[in-house]
């Protein structure tokens, strides 16, 4: 698990992860409560004390590692998690989304590094034939669009990838290009501030919620501070860079994807920006378009 968030339900004891016993029972909780038709939007009328956003327990949800594994304990039955898998594709069903997406960030190999430059949503990926395809996760919402940022293929990400990995090795100096403001536009904060302003323009809202949301907001600003890590990872980088350096790059390198790459943020001008976890920005534009 390491670099990885402790999913919602677990602690951090002693190096150990280990199911929290009042989180954990969340969990149970929202499971079994959902697998009975009680839609997301509604479950905090049926939980008492259940105080998450509704985007976080659809995350929750479909998070496959409450089923446990070498690493961290179970905290689901697999008869419970498929049921509720089930009811979930009957539920897109039921509002028109039944596009079967597959995004899981541990079954991906892009996993959840790319981002909406547009909203700041997470993309998912989705099968169309035997093309998978990533699009904006608030392309529709209710049925209605909200985002018109565009689709592209994963085959189109990775050709680009290719690309940047070529170009870091031909221009080492890339790597050191980093700045405040890269670090600032990260695009987890610009979905927190756009979930705060529509919060703010809803007559309904708890304060609470709010709250919650600034406290996030202000939590990842504190992570975007440099506190030595920016020098760090650009040691890092340059290192696993250089090592590779000789080597032809025609495919990806899963490692060293993970190893370097932050976020990739799509844009609907057709840019493609690759964020090293170093802050530092490498472009590349996109030809031919997913329709």
């Amino acid at each position: 698990m390491s670099g990885k968030r402790i999913p919602y339900g677990y602690q951090l004891k002693d190096g150990i992860i280990e199911a929290d016993e009042e989180t954990g029972q969340m969990v149970q909780e929202i499971f079994e409560t959902y697998s009975r038709g009680i839609p997301v939007a509604r479950l905090k009328d049926h939980i008492q004390g259940l105080k998450l956003h509704r985007t976080k327990i659809s995350d929750i949800l479909r998070d496959i590692r409450y089923l446990g594994d070498e690493n961290i304990p179970k905290i689901i039955e697999k008869d419970l998690f498929e049921a509720v898998q089930q009811r979930r594709k009957e539920r897109l069903k039921e509002i028109g989304k039944e596009k079967s997406y597959l995004y899981h960030k541990d079954t991906f190999m892009l996993g959840d590094k790319i981002k909406c430059g547009e909203c700041g949503s997470d993309y998912h990926c989705y099968k169309h034939g035997s093309t998978q395809i990533w699009d904006c996760s608030r392309r529709l919402v209710k049925g209605r669009v909200t985002c018109r940022n565009q689709r592209i293929q994963e085959e189109q990400i990775i050709n680009l990838l290719t690309k940047v990995i070529k170009k870091l090795k031909k221009q080492p100096a890339l790597i050191r290009k980093v700045t405040i403001e890269s670090r600032k536009n990260n695009s987890r904060i610009k979905a927190v501030e756009r979930e705060i302003e529509m919060m703010k323009n809803s007559q309904n809202y708890a304060v609470d919620d709010l709250l919650r949301l600034i406290y996030k907001k202000a939590s990842l600003q504190y992570e975007l501070s440099d506190d030595g890590s920016v020098e760090y990872y650009t040691k890092k980088i340059e290192k696993l860079i250089q090592q590779r350096k000789n080597e032809e790059t025609t495919e990806p390198d899963t490692d060293l994807l993970d190893a370097i790459i932050k976020n990739i943020v799509i844009y609907q001008d057709g840019r493609v920006q690759f964020i090293l976890k170093n802050g530092a920005i490498v472009e590349e534009k996109e030809g031919e378009r997913y329709e």
